[in-house]
């Protein structure tokens, strides 16, 4: 079973007292369709978002950090500004109100909008949104000649089916403002204060609590007409272009304005409100000691960021403890996000750690504004190390363990030191895990082996026609493939039924290890076999000429009557009906047959002896003789009516005497024939006809 080890739960445990991170910021909308995802405790580009916008936007999560609504803050007439309009949208990614061309702010504000609870109403939630400074793009609204400023609607998320819905809307609470929007949270912790450019005096701060949004309070001071705002998490500072501000959370106080450069293009605190973090005109990342008295002089520069085609953008705190700021590259058509590490102790920057798509030119410069105070981490949590579940070693196959932290020290409990091991044994691997000045983490893992011990068993080979039974074995659930050419796929002894050449592949399941093993079973064709004649007929003591065909080895039975048994085309004389059988086997091994059946009939011992006979040559009945199939030899004497002798032979008498024609009248004969053995006496008269 997987266990944490005892530093990383102490670590942990002091991290629940010290820091105040919860989870409304978890999920991110912003960009052209961008989203991410830390609830894991990661960022995770996740899908889809229904997000359009340039810069400003914001999103909500609920406190188990389970997305809400999110927004772009707002819009113009798409037809006269070429922008979208503003809107919001639901859970499901579904507009839950549009604001038309008159409502809200505007998305090219860098702080469009900003969402925080309501106080003292559950469920529902302040929209506040800012208005661009170009908002004359397309015309300005008639009844708008300084655009909207600041207006704010209440969201209730108990319309619509839990979808939520707009409750009301009150706009320009405060014209002009542009650009700038911060929400700080109040030291009470549930109220908030709404911190926005007030035209070109300076600030004006919202009190918002229980009774609502209330008067604002005024405030002269330096830091130009428009600018993206920054609270720190412990709602003690403010920054405003190059100005830091000491800000009271309970009184809503701005003071001592303290110009730190003149070269910085956008900043966000650290989460222990400790440090600045700016990125300057020169695209270097640096960072201002708040703790330092004098804290204009104590900037360090952390790295320099700048690259050809590369345009920076916004800068974020995020729950995962990292600043987030967006980084356009024109030649790649693809934005990145790239973090700072460890702000709170030891920074160091991680360059494109995350890419989307900039294809058809569509970037963005702003990333969601939250109210900061939800990012708030006086302490580093422990470094959140997972081996992961427990794993198992499948057979030989080697796992790779990742502690899954860069840039730190590794200690595992093999001895080895770097961020990944291989291991190749069962066992239980720990690792500590030290950031570089940015926390500890530990996690154990159990490696388990297990093997499945699988053949598919030889190779075969079969006829068509024919199956074969298999005979596999191995662990766990069994899979044959194709499963449609044997009889059961999950048996390791199925028949195989298949008709031509295959490979089978035996795949074997067990507690998450796969293994596969194959064989290939080989069908062969049968010969094609014919025999001639079918059936025939002969006497006893005759012959017949059998012909087959086939290729390859040729056997006839039975062999008794033929003149060979392993010739194709043998010569039969049986002494009785037999069907002799032609078996012809190839070289795959086989067979097919094909059968002659002949029919011996017992000879005829009684010859016949014709009364009359025509020799005029016309080769029908032209000699006389005796006639039967069984008649072996025979000796034939002829005389006339006078007693004499005209012929005497063992051939027929084709009707001459002396080399001349006899004429027509009755003859004598005598005969001796053999036939069946036998010698038998015959005498008569003959007719001869002309």
């Amino acid at each position: 079973m997987k266990k944490n080890r005892f530093l990383a739960t102490l670590i942990g445990c002091f991290y629940l007292l010290a820091a105040q991170a919860q989870k409304e910021g978890n999920v991110w909308h912003f960009g052209h369709g961008a989203a991410l995802d830390f609830n894991s405790g990661t960022a995770v580009v996740t899908t889809p978002s229904s997000m359009q916008t340039f810069e400003g936007c914001a999103s909500i999560a609920d406190a188990n950090g389970n997305l809400l609504f999110y927004t772009n803050g707002g819009g113009r007439d798409p037809v006269l500004s070429g922008q979208s309009s503003g809107k919001i949208w639901n859970r499901n990614h579904q507009v839950l109100y549009d604001m038309g061309n008159t409502e809200g702010g505007g998305f090219s504000a860098a702080q469009s909008s900003v969402i925080i609870p309501r106080p003292g109403v559950p469920n529902h939630y302040y929209l506040f949104t800012m208005e661009e400074i170009e908002y004359y793009v397309g015309g300005a609204v008639p009844s708008q000649p300084q655009g909207r400023g600041l207006s704010y609607f209440d969201v209730d998320m108990g319309l619509t089916g839990g979808l939520g819905g707009v409750a009301s809307y009150t706009g320009m609470i405060l014209t002009p403002s542009y650009e700038g929007l911060c929400a700080v949270r109040h030291t009470n912790g549930s109220d908030a204060w709404i911190v926005v450019h007030n035209d070109t005096l300076g600030l004006a701060v919202f009190p918002v609590n229980t009774a609502g949004v209330g008067t604002p309070i005024l405030y002269n001071l330096p830091g130009g007409t428009s600018g993206i705002i920054k609270g720190s998490p412990n709602g003690k500072w403010l920054t405003i272009n190059q100005v830091l501000y000491q800000f009271d959370a309970t009184t809503g106080s701005v003071s001592n304005p303290l110009l730190l450069a003149a070269n910085i293009n956008f900043a966000e605190f650290s989460p222990n409100s400790k440090r600045l973090f700016v990125i300057s005109a020169s695209e270097e990342v640096q960072y201002f000691d708040l703790t330092n008295p004098d804290i204009a002089g104590s900037k360090i520069t952390v790295t320099q960021v700048s690259s050809l085609g590369t345009i920076i953008g916004q800068m974020q705190l995020a729950p995962d403890g990292k600043i987030y700021f967006v980084q356009n590259d024109f030649f790649a058509d693809s934005i990145y996000l790239s973090t700072i590490v460890c702000p709170n102790t030891a920074p160091f920057v991680e360059l494109k750690k995350i890419a989307f798509s900039a294809a058809d030119d569509q970037i963005f410069f702003g990333l969601p504004n939250f109210d900061n105070a939800i990012f708030r981490r006086d302490v580093d949590p422990p470094l959140p190390v997972n081996l992961g579940t427990d794993q198992t070693l499948c057979g030989n196959q080697n796992i790779v363990l990742d502690a899954g932290i860069n840039n730190a020290t590794y200690i595992w409990s093999n001895g080895a030191s770097s961020q990944t091991i291989p291991v190749e044994s069962p066992g239980t691997y720990a690792v500590t895990v030290t950031a570089a000045g940015c926390g500890v983490g530990a996690d154990t893992i159990v490696v388990n082996q297990l093997s499945l011990n699988l053949n598919a068993g030889s190779d075969r080979s079969i006829c068509i026609g024919e199956s074969v039974q298999l005979d596999a074995t191995g662990n766990g659930l069994l899979a044959w493939t194709p499963a449609a050419v044997v009889s059961n796929p999950t048996s390791a002894t199925p028949l195989f039924t298949g008709t031509s050449t295959t490979t089978l592949v035996l795949t074997a399941t067990l507690d998450g290890c796969t293994a596969q093993d194959s064989l290939t079973i080989t069908v062969s064709p049968t010969p094609n076999v014919t025999a001639a004649p079918s059936d025939t007929t002969i006497l006893a003591g005759a012959a017949v000429q059998i012909t087959g065909t086939g290729t390859g080895t040729a056997i006839w039975s039975p062999a008794a009557g033929l003149s060979c048994s392993d010739c194709l085309n043998p010569l039969a004389t049986p002494t009785e009906t037999t069907t002799y059988t032609l078996v012809v086997t190839n070289a795959a091994g086989c067979s097919a047959t094909a059968n002659v059946t002949i029919t011996v009939t017992p000879p005829d011992c009684s010859p016949k002896l014709p009364n009359a006979f025509t020799p005029n040559g016309d080769t029908v009945n032209d000699d006389f003789k005796p006639v039967g199939d069984a008649i072996e030899s025979y000796d034939l004497t002829i005389y006339n009516r006078w007693g004499q002798e005209v012929f005497k032979g063992n051939t027929a008498w084709d009707g001459r005497l002396d080399n001349q024609d006899a004429p027509s009248d009755v003859y004598v004969y005598r005969m001796s024939v053999r036939v069946c053995g036998n010698v038998q006496a015959f005498s008569g008269d003959i007719t001869l006809v002309r």
